[in-house]
């Protein structure tokens, strides 16, 4: 897998089969650094994990490595979210001194495997989460006016 260093929505994210297709592509793209990560096959799907504090946000959505897969993120309640996501999601945090963060998982044959730890994600979208940043704020800095 080749992604972009710095993972802006839309950037580069693609599987590459062999040095020589790694090389063209490097080539046709200007923009570097690159990230090269080991393949993992999946279900099909990314879980997207947005913590904010002791709070998890789930979400699945299609892999982008599909060119005619649906966009659209389903959002997975509070309620049905494995547990050993959320331990990972909190294990990622604890181990990089991280309050607000996002981590991206695949699932896989040998279970999850995290492939993308964002240290300030957009939470766009994400039921809830302008409330709990709101809460997050006010407990460090005292009530917002």
């Amino acid at each position: 897998m080749i992604k972009s260093r710095y993972s802006y929505r839309g950037d580069l994210i693609a599987k590459v089969h062999d040095a020589e297709e790694l090389q063209t592509l490097a080539r046709q793209r200007e923009q570097g650094p690159f990230i090269l990560q080991e393949f993992a096959q999946g279900d099909g799907s990314d879980i997207k994990l947005w913590v904010i504090d002791q709070q998890v946000f789930a979400a699945r959505r299609p892999t982008p490595l599909e060119a005619n897969a649906s966009k659209e993120t389903s959002p997975i309640p509070a309620g049905m979210l494995p547990g050993d996501w959320r331990s990972i999601a909190f294990e990622v945090g604890r181990a990089f001194g991280l309050s607000l963060y996002g981590v991206d998982l695949l699932t896989t044959k040998d279970g999850p495997i995290i492939v993308d730890v964002n240290s300030f994600p957009g939470f766009r979208g994400v039921a809830g989460a302008e409330s709990a940043l709101i809460s997050l704020i006010e407990r460090r800095s005292g009530p917002i006016s």
